[in-house]
């Protein structure tokens, strides 16, 4: 895939890249700081060679990684990552080398390593006051078998043990990964070993939705674990949604990573390639901060065949915009137990991904807090159509404390026929009319990508629809996250890929995924502030950008129109044809036009005035007067319509006099669009400001 990042050795002779300073300890220097045996079987006490960092305190509550060796779960020494735990502590991190039942020694199966593994990962977590660690980022480590039951620590159900506590969670935040065996099948390597269970602890065939981050190491000449495996297992993660990066050494065999410690042949140059990639796998993750200390030059990699300078990871917090935060919901959630949490914008946010996640994110952070979670997403809609339906799709199911608002792609869509002035008008409108129903409801402004804005982006420019709604989030002071521009500058970082990643503007599971680890990051830093002593306060709304935004949008049922002959209103709408209709505008009633030249009207107040029409193959045109002026032809067809009978927000009218009433002419016009296969009207209803 070309999201695997190729690490390419180039000699002095050749273009090369300076290899990072290694990293080097004297060999009897690296020995633990203490042995606690964590669990008792039949055959063996089994121990934790634990490093601790310089001065560590218990209170510190750091990041911990927990590795296990490698040695086909027949053999092998916690020794094997001594060196990794050398070089995490000198970072910061509480360093775990793990001991596990083999066969050599204890005449044992994978099974029982995977239930020791599983083990050693609950202990840790149970025991976290005395080791100083925070029980929330635990990252499983390995090489090889070892690298099968860590992953197997998140992977695998069952396989517990009956040692210690149950009931807590054996499973890690985090995998890094080196050379490990995915596949205990024929196809990989093992299978002998778990014969007539082949699948049972097979990782690439477990894989699942919701798993932690993982980074996974492999020589693409391993003669022991087949390459291919973990191709496969990266794509089936990102297929199910997970974030799983595969950094990959060109033409290296198992065993690449091991260090000069514990086997002195292999030099440092791929040790300490591999975990200064560690390091910034944890920096992405948050779970350590700072700049690793294995320093490096100017390093040359291929990405299939793409010469790339090496660096850092991005980090999210580059394209959020906390600004006033979110207090009061934080507030809220922590004290009365409550909350109420809407989702408003098109298919993005219609569709299961980022929405589900952050539903549990939020469930999880605040495990005693009840919510009300309110999916208000409807595709193809963009902020003038969030603006009118805000009331009856939002406002109107209760007091929202936490509003997250999108509209970015489909503001973009020339379907919409928006300019930058209604685009203004309209976010305006959602976050005014929000805020002056609950002023103390706090607001996240969503930017998503599509190609567009990646090629706008790639011009050194910025999308005119984001410029618009982040202008309307910076005058709020209200909290905005720019995805587009994460997504866009992550893959010319080739973190990933369009094509076989994320795939669409509709993302992928993997896509999906991304949106949420970038707005997790958000949460996190946003509700990071001791609230204890602070109390809910509204917050200040400031003059109108635009004295005309939509912020009084409303529905008028089209049962308030006057209409004479020609105009009728079907009960029960379908498409005789068996046309493809939007989901939720079928067997409704709707007021259609039969005959050109006849006059509807509807009388209203405000200072923007539209209607809600079905745009289908056969959508015809109209032509229409305000206050007896001049009438107008505008087409009701639009680039969509012939795939489907669409809802579109058509406004006619948005600078009028706000507070007088004013009268809607409307007739169905005897020609129509050329595309068009048909002249029908069909109105769903009418809105106003």
């Amino acid at each position: 895939m070309r999201s695997s990042i190729v690490l390419l050795v180039r000699s002095k002779l050749h273009l090369y890249f300076a290899l990072f300073g290694c990293f080097m300890t004297v060999a009897n220097e690296i020995t633990p700081d203490e042995l606690i045996v964590f669990k008792k079987t039949e055959q063996t006490e089994l121990k934790l060679h634990v490093f601790y960092p310089k001065y560590h305190k218990t209170e510190i509550n750091r990041t911990v990684v927990v590795s296990f060796f490698g040695g086909g779960w027949t053999g092998g020494t916690p020794k094997q990552f001594y060196q990794q735990s050398d070089y995490l502590t000198s970072r910061g991190v509480v360093a775990i080398s793990a001991e596990y039942r083999v066969k050599s020694k204890h005449g044992t199966s994978p099974f029982e390593s995977v239930e020791d593994a599983k083990s050693a990962i609950r202990w840790v977590r149970e025991n976290a006051k005395r080791l100083g660690i925070n029980p929330n980022q635990i990252i499983a480590m390995g090489g090889s078998a070892g690298g099968h039951v860590a992953v197997c620590t998140a992977l695998i159900e069952g396989h517990e043990g009956i040692e210690g506590d149950v009931s807590v969670s054996s499973k890690p935040n985090g995998m890094i990964l080196m050379n490990p065996v995915l596949d205990t099948t024929t196809k990989g390597y093992g299978w002998s070993k778990v014969k007539g269970r082949e699948t049972e602890i097979s990782p690439c065939h477990q894989v699942k939705s919701n798993m932690p981050p993982c980074l996974v190491f492999h020589g693409t000449k391993d003669k022991t674990v087949p390459y291919e495996n973990a191709q496969r297992f990266v794509k089936l993660m990102k297929e199910a949604g997970n974030d799983c990066q595969l950094v990959s050494a060109v033409g290296k065999d198992h065993g690449f990573f091991n260090g000069t410690f514990f086997r002195k042949k292999n030099g440092d140059a791929y040790f300490n390639l591999t975990m200064y990639e560690s390091d910034l796998f944890l920096q992405k993750n948050h779970w350590l901060k700072g700049t690793p200390n294995l320093k490096s030059e100017e390093i040359e990699v291929n990405v299939l065949g793409a010469n790339i300078v090496y660096g850092p990871r991005l980090n999210s917090e580059a394209y959020h915009e906390i600004r006033r935060g979110l207090k009061n919901s934080q507030i809220r959630f922590t004290r009365a137990k409550k909350g109420t949490v809407a989702f408003l914008g098109g298919s993005i946010t219609y569709n299961k991904g980022w929405r589900n996640k952050v539903c549990v994110y939020l469930q999880e952070r605040f495990p005693e807090t009840e919510f009300d979670f309110i999916a208000a997403g409807i595709p193809s809609q963009g902020s003038t159509s969030g603006a009118f339906r805000l009331m009856k799709d939002v406002l109107s199911k209760g007091k929202i404390d936490l509003l997250f608002e999108e509209a970015a792609v489909n503001d973009r869509s020339p379907a919409l026929r928006r300019n930058s002035k209604d685009r203004v008008r309209g976010m305006e409108g959602i976050v005014r009319h929000a805020l002056n129903v609950n002023p103390k409801m706090d607001i996240v402004m969503m930017h998503f990508v599509d190609p567009s804005k990646m090629e706008t982006y790639n011009k050194g420019k910025v999308p005119q629809e984001i410029l618009d709604h982040d202008g309307v989030a910076k005058h709020y002071n209200i909290t905005s996250i720019n995805l587009a521009k994460e997504v866009t500058e992550r893959i010319n970082a080739s973190e990933f890929n369009w094509k076989d990643d994320f795939k669409n503007l509709h993302p992928s599971p993997f896509g999906q995924n991304i949106y949420f680890q970038s707005m997790r990051v958000l949460l996190d830093n946003a509700y990071k502030e001791n609230v204890k002593n602070t109390l809910i306060s509204p917050y200040k709304i400031p003059e109108k950008l635009n004295d005309f935004a939509y912020n009084k949008g409303r529905f008028i049922s089209f049962k308030e129109a006057r209409f004479n002959k020609g105009w009728e209103v079907d009960p029960s709408w379908e498409p005789i044809k068996k046309e493809r209709v939007r989901v939720g505008y079928t067997k409704i009633p709707l007021l259609v036009a039969n005959e050109e030249g006849k006059t509807m009207k509807l009388k209203f107040k405000g200072s923007a005035v539209g209607m809600i029409a079905l745009s289908g193959p056969d959508a015809g045109m109209i032509t229409y007067s305000i206050d007896g002026g001049k009438y107008k032809p505008f087409d009701l067809f639009t680039p969509n319509s012939p795939y489907q009978h669409l809802p579109r927000y058509f406004m006619l009218a948005s600078e009028l006099e706000q507070e007088k009433e004013h009268t809607l002419k409307i007739k169905l016009m005897k020609t129509s669009n050329p595309k068009s296969i048909g002249k029908a009207c069909r109105i769903y209803s009418f809105f106003a400001n």
